[in-house]
């Protein structure tokens, strides 16, 4: 904001708390305030005590009633209350944003194009949202996009906001840096043109450190500054960082027309967006609210309701207990290794009990003892040699897939007298009745390659056929921007008078053109017109090279002549 003004003193309101001064404006002063309830740091706008009149006034209850209405979005600061001080003065308290505005930090060094574009989509998008609900800004320019504490830019001040198609009040302002030259006519402006105009003069001066139009070291009184928006070409930003098709976009956004500027700021961000996908940066979203689609709620039955219960006190002091779980998944330090309060359960099998924890010694059926052979560990090790010769991994994966412990393998023939290979007959027969499936499976896929290298691999289906029968059809394309025609030149004061033909005109048309040699093209400027002049070159010739463009950005091919 402005500090030629002093600001008043700061009025007493109910509530809250007196911090400082942010600064002062036009219209208003604005202070940091602390509210009481609930407690927290808010930025308080108070209407000037000596500006009684009604279009003042009523403007101030506007801006109250539009950010009401758009404070929501995220790049929209949010206002809090709207209200009249014990002595008369009007204010509002909103979102104060701590960080400095875009204009403070333009001021002390120029934007990066990735910042710059991504600030442009962003508040685009709020003036985007704005323009849906029947607003027009009036009055966007850096000072009136602040940052909030999380580095996201919060468009405000919208006090001289109105109807998209409205005459300005007869006390009204503008900010003449960043307003298109029909503002400076008499009669209604569309409130959406001149919003895209101040949006792109907004990012060229991010890029720039100062506004489209002023001229560093010289003469940028009002007057002069309006003369040059009125009829001066956009000056370019002279930046090797900065893209060509950005210097079209920020032309396209500043016409002189309004006619041929972006029809809305979201077609203005979807550009800018392009401009990022090029650049290979991250394409910033375009946030605006989308329909809400309403549906019937579904009963939930009291299921999801939040209930009450009795609050638990836990001292912090004190260790917590481990948690008692069943002993069937009660474990040791490794998974599937016993603790040693309680018995493996690989051996609670029914008819079996132990008496002495990690060994088999001990163990009863039926009354009788059976002899210690092999622990536990032993059974469930994959990989640890076999006892007295027996195959390990077969006893083992018999175990755990519960076929019994290895004393129950064996107790049977220890009972009835048999020698212990007929107890490991079985094991041997699975193992030779795996071998001999194994056999056949093998013989099976060498069958399977004879006969198919015989009847030969089945045809593939035609790829024409299947193309005819699955491919969509192709999209049709329209036609492409035609090349400018009757490019002709009358010699001039060491040049020549270019001018040439349209041969489709289309709303929103303009040119870029560029002095070129035999062996190089020259920088490309923005024309509304079809003529320009252009110097001779080194070898006395005015060559010149000129593209249509739409107002989409789509561009024709370059047509090139030189004179003589």
């Amino acid at each position: 904001m402005s500090s030629k003004r002093p600001p008043a003193p700061p009025p007493e309101i109910p509530g809250y708390r007196f911090l400082s001064v942010l600064g002062s404006g036009g219209f208003s002063d604005v202070y940091l305030y602390e509210q009481d309830r609930p407690r927290r740091r808010v930025a308080v706008k108070v209407l000037l005590s000596d500006l009684k009149t009604d279009g003042a006034r009523r403007r101030f209850e506007s801006e109250a009633n539009l950010m009401a209405q758009l404070s929501t979005h995220p790049y929209i600061v949010t206002i809090y209350e709207a209200n009249i001080t014990a002595a008369g003065h009007s204010y509002l308290a909103m979102e104060y944003c701590s960080r400095p505005s875009l204009d403070v930090r333009s001021r002390r060094g120029r934007f990066s194009v990735d910042e710059a574009l991504s600030v442009g989509i962003q508040v685009a998008s709020a003036v985007e949202t704005a323009h849906r609900a029947g607003i027009a800004h009036r009055d966007i320019k850096p000072a009136n996009i602040l940052v909030t504490d999380y580095n996201r830019p919060a468009l405000t001040d919208f006090g001289i906001s109105g109807t998209m198609d409205s005459a300005p009040d007869d006390d009204g302002g503008m900010s003449v840096p960043w307003s298109p030259p029909e503002s400076f006519t008499a009669g209604a402006t569309d409130g959406v043109t001149v919003d895209i105009w101040a949006l792109g003069a907004t990012i060229y001066t991010l890029l720039a450190g100062h506004s489209p139009f002023v001229v560093p070291g010289g003469d940028n009184s009002q007057r002069e500054l309006m003369a040059r928006i009125g009829s001066a070409p956009l000056p370019r930003l002279g930046r090797a960082d900065v893209p060509e098709a950005l210097d079209l976009v920020l032309a396209t956004a500043m016409s002189k027309s309004p006619a041929s500027r972006y029809r809305s700021a979201k077609a203005l961000a979807r550009a800018l967006m392009r401009v990022q996908a090029d650049l290979n940066l991250s394409v910033t979203p375009f946030e605006v609210q989308e329909d809400i689609v309403q549906e019937e709620p579904l009963a939930d039955g009291g299921f999801e309701e939040t209930r009450v219960r009795s609050i638990v006190a836990i001292d912090p002091d004190s260790q917590p207990s481990a948690p008692t779980f069943p002993s069937a998944f009660r474990t040791g330090p490794h998974i599937g290794q016993p603790v040693q309060d309680a018995p493996p359960h690989i051996n609670a099998v029914p008819g079996v009990s132990t008496s002495t924890r990690g060994s088999t010694s001990g163990l009863t059926q039926n009354g009788s003892t059976l002899p210690g052979q092999l622990s536990p560990p032993q059974w469930a090790d994959p990989v640890r040699p076999a006892a007295q010769g027996q195959p390990e991994g077969l006893l083992a994966s018999t175990v755990r897939r519960g076929g019994g412990t290895p004393q129950e393998l064996q107790a049977p023939a220890q009972q009835s007298g048999q020698p212990p290979e007929l107890a490991r007959a079985p094991g041997k027969k699975r193992w030779w009745l795996g071998l001999g499936a194994g056999a056949v499976l093998a013989a099976a896929v060498v069958v399977g390659i004879v006969v198919f290298n015989t009847a030969g691999a089945p045809k593939p289906a035609d790829p024409e056929a299947s193309r005819t029968a699955s491919q969509a059809p192709a999209v049709i394309v329209g036609p492409d921007v035609p090349a400018v025609t009757n490019l002709k030149a009358t010699a001039g004061n060491g040049g020549a008078d270019w001018s040439w033909s349209n041969p489709d005109p289309q709303p929103g048309d303009f040119y870029v053109w560029a002095a070129v040699s035999a062996v190089s093209s020259g920088e490309f400027k923005p024309v509304a017109t079809p003529k320009i002049f252009v110097t001779d070159n080194a070898g006395g010739q005015s060559c010149i090279s000129v593209k249509l463009v739409r107002k989409s950005g789509s561009t024709s091919p370059e047509t090139r002549k030189c004179f003589p």
